[in-house]
């Protein structure tokens, strides 16, 4: 398509369909609509940030021992062997888990009572009181295990009412019940007493009580509590906890670590307890023993007068001291390896920590039941927080079978190996003996029962010395965490950030009307710019701009279209001699391009307006342009063509006869049917609406009419009904010199458009010329505006 502006004829470009002029436009138009979101949204925010109570983090930090002795079975001397050390290592992975155990973080809840909130109600917003609620719950008898809630009515000084009953999220009561503090009140939950406190002077408004098992509060503070490693290599751990009071969350994470240290603490001394059991039990045995050797000592010096055995056998003696001294290794070993066997079998002991070095000379057997307890320990941890059906749990239990049959098999061999070499010795010693034949039997059988008295003897001072080693052990255990940094953090808020949810608001506020606006112009397929009947091969005359009958705000989010194309169309004269407003100047540029279209012959011009669609404003166009020719000096005649609606009369509020009684042939006088409206413009409205417009079109009556115009005036312009709704135009058609067809901005859908080009192509209507009406002053892209002046030569906004 071509643009015809004066004697200049230019290729359109085509532009995209928006472009940042576009945008801002969409922002600039409609700009109060933003400064109206913004306000709604900031508003909101504010609401927002006083119904919400702040949230504040603490942070603390402690240190595990990685390489801590275990004092519970250290350094068991045997009577043959050298001190034996069991180590224990400590995973801070492993230990970051263990804090964040909803279990004990259940301990932390019972023990600071944080089972029940106060929440004081505000109006909008709910407000928690921790350690300022006027009143405090205690429960003598729930009826409930899992949480509950109800409000507390101040009544009088020392009354109240309870109301407002909720068990989970269901009302289980809406009865009121009516109680005395100090004094335990009946309720459908169970009886509970309220107490006061030292703020019971403050109490001016309702108390929300809301209680829940340790267990459920529990796991709402391990949901907000953070423990993280510090380091790849490191084994220090950090704390982060949130709470709506700092106060709180420092309680909460400092006895968070004294119950870890407690229960790290009774884990490790559990050990100590079931070795100093098993060493009282051997004492009691040794010692009846000793006791049996030395009464049967003492007999039998008595009953043979014995009193210096060493002058009876000195030289046989000096040969035992060798095989004694090997002979108490053996027997002590063999003894000690017998009680542990004797410890293994017994049923009682079936899942219990085995002694730890209890002075075997097999490294094997110590390295076993080292690793047996290890492993024991850890399926006791994992009991704690699991249940017997754990996958792990099982195979735990399992391995433990597995060494401790391993243990019991190890001991039979090394007891086997022992008593082999007890036999070996005792030959030795029998060798010896025999040489000692000649000596009184009576020495002998003394020599054979202080041996028996030396080794139990020996046997019962070391067990004493084990089980004071023990009880020093389990009295020096310690936890195995040291805080270096104490529960702290800033006394600002982490949620909600203020500045972020006021940003938020005013972005939220700029970006929702652009967001609706976009769309909304998306969606439309209406024709708006010069770019949008860019396809059409007719030549393009001029653009018309949009005369406003109000607000534009109003007739776009609060007018239908109809009432909208209604609104700019008023149909009246505005183009007026000397005016340069808008709108004088978009008809005087039609009006040129028109002259250039028709070229300077002498003939008379009749031209025709119509349209694709109601409402498309040719009414109101054929008017003007009439009007501005007249304005020059030119006869102008305008014809009210549409003999159904008679538009045109019905705007300037013509009535009487008409065309249509010139067309009936019940008149021959067309200066009785001309109406002068202003100047050298004359109007002929139709008059009285025909029943048969199509027959009167087609008539030489109207034939008739256009060559007696002709002959009168220099222009005529024809208001003809739309071309798709009646015939009646292409029959009017043969009578014109040119079409000006008119595309209604924001009316017309643009898949309307190739319809328009086949009826350009078609030859019914003679040399049609497109005029686009209605467009949005902001919507021009060509023409005077294109360069920056605007209709008027930079008199844009001059009123008329």
């Amino acid at each position: 398509m071509s643009e015809l502006n004066g004697n200049i004829q230019q290729p359109v470009q085509e532009e995209n369909s928006l472009n940042l002029s576009d945008v801002w436009h969409l922002i600039w138009d409609f700009r109060w609509w933003y400064v109206l979101s913004v306000a709604l949204c900031l508003i909101a925010a504010f609401l927002y940030l006083y119904v919400t109570q702040s949230t504040f983090s603490r942070t603390a930090k402690i240190i595990i021992n990685e390489d801590v002795q275990s004092n519970v079975m250290a350094d068991l001397i045997t009577m043959a062997g050298g001190p034996g050390t069991d180590s224990y290592s400590s995973n801070a992975n492993n230990e970051a888990e263990a804090f964040a155990s909803p279990d004990l973080m259940e301990k932390v809840v019972r023990r600071l009572s944080l089972e029940t909130t106060y929440t004081e109600d505000q109006g909008i917003r709910q407000v928690e009181r921790y350690k300022s609620s006027p009143v405090e719950m205690s429960i003598e008898d729930t009826l409930l295990s899992s949480a509950f809630s109800f409000r507390v009515v101040k009544t009088g000084d020392t009354s109240f009412r309870l109301e407002d009953f909720v068990a989970g999220l269901v009302n289980i009561s809406k009865s009121k019940i009516d109680g005395r503090l100090s004094e335990p009140v009946e309720t459908p939950v169970g009886t509970v007493r309220l107490e006061p406190t030292l703020n019971i002077d403050d109490w001016d408004r309702d108390i929300m009580v809301v209680w829940a098992n340790p267990m459920a509060r529990a796991k709402s503070y391990s949901s907000r509590l953070t423990v993280t490693v510090t380091g790849k290599n490191s084994t220090v751990l950090a704390f982060t906890l949130t709470d709506r009071f700092p106060v709180r969350a420092e309680r909460v994470l400092s006895t968070l670590i004294d119950v870890y240290n407690e229960e790290w603490i009774t884990d490790k001394t559990r050990a100590a307890r079931n070795t100093a059991e098993f060493i009282t039990e051997r004492i009691k045995v040794i010692e009846k023993e000793l006791a049996g050797v030395e009464t049967d000592l003492k007999q039998f010096k008595e009953e043979n007068n014995l009193t210096d055995i060493q002058a009876m056998g000195q030289s046989y003696i000096n040969e035992l001291g060798e095989y004694s001294a090997r002979n108490f290794e053996v027997r002590n070993q063999l003894s000690i390896a017998g009680y542990i066997r004797d410890y293994l079998i017994d049923p009682r002991n079936a899942r219990a920590l085995l002694p730890a070095n209890s002075g075997l000379s097999s490294s094997s057997v110590e390295s076993q039941i080292a690793e047996y307890n290890e492993l024991y320990l850890e399926r006791e941890k994992l009991i704690y927080n699991s249940s017997e059906d754990n996958p792990l749990l099982v195979e735990m239990t399992q391995s433990l079978d597995a060494v401790r049959t391993a243990i019991l098999r190890s001991i039979d061999n090394l007891i086997a190996t022992l008593k082999l070499q007890a036999e070996q010795i005792d030959s030795e010693e029998n060798r010896v003996l025999s040489g000692m034949a000649s000596s009184s039997g009576q020495e002998m059988e003394l020599l054979s029962i202080q041996r028996q008295q030396q080794v139990k003897q020996s046997l019962y001072l070391y067990l004493l010395q084990k089980r004071e080693e023990n009880d020093i052990a389990s009295l020096m255990n310690v936890g195995n965490t040291r805080l270096i940094v104490t529960p702290n953090g800033s006394s600002a808020p982490v949620s909600p950030n203020s500045m972020l949810v006021l940003f938020a608001a005013v972005i939220f506020g700029v970006f929702l009307p652009f967001c609706v606006l976009f769309l909304i112009r998306t969606l439309d397929n209406s024709v708006r710019t010069r770019d949008d009947i860019s396809m059409l091969t007719s030549p393009f005359l001029a653009e018309i701009p949009l005369v406003h009958e109000g607000r534009k705000w109003r007739s776009l989010f609060f007018m239908s279209r109809k009432k909208r194309m209604q609104q700019g169309c008023s149909t009246r004269i505005m183009v007026e001699q000397g005016s340069r407003d808008m709108i004088n100047e978009a008809f005087r540029v039609m009006r040129t391009n028109l002259d250039f279209m028709m070229g300077k012959g002498g003939d008379t011009k009749v031209i025709l307006l119509s349209s694709f669609n109601p409402n498309s404003g040719k009414t109101f166009v054929s008017l003007n342009l009439a009007a501005s020719f007249a304005v020059k000096g030119a006869k102008v005649a305008l014809l009210d063509m549409d003999l159904r609606k008679g538009t045109l009369g019905k705007a300037l509020g013509l009535k009487g006869q008409g065309l249509s009684l010139y067309l009936s042939g019940l008149s021959d006088d067309l200066s009785s049917i001309t109406v002068n409206m202003k100047g050298t413009l004359d109007v002929l409205p139709v008059g009285a609406l025909p029943p048969n417009p199509a027959e009167l079109l087609i008539s030489d009556r109207f034939r008739k009419l256009i060559s007696e115009l002709r002959s009168e005036y220099d222009y005529i312009f024809l208001d003809c009904p739309p071309i798709d709704i009646v015939a009646d135009t292409s029959i009017i058609a043969s009578a014109a010199d040119m079409t000006i067809f008119i595309v209604r901005a924001g009316l017309m859908d643009k898949r309307a458009l190739p319809m328009v080009e086949e009826i350009s192509k078609s030859g019914v209507y003679p040399r049609m010329a497109i005029a686009l009406n209605g467009i949005e002053p902001k919507e021009r892209k060509y023409g005077y505006g294109r360069y920056g002046y605007g209709y008027g030569y930079g008199y844009r906004y001059e009123s008329k």
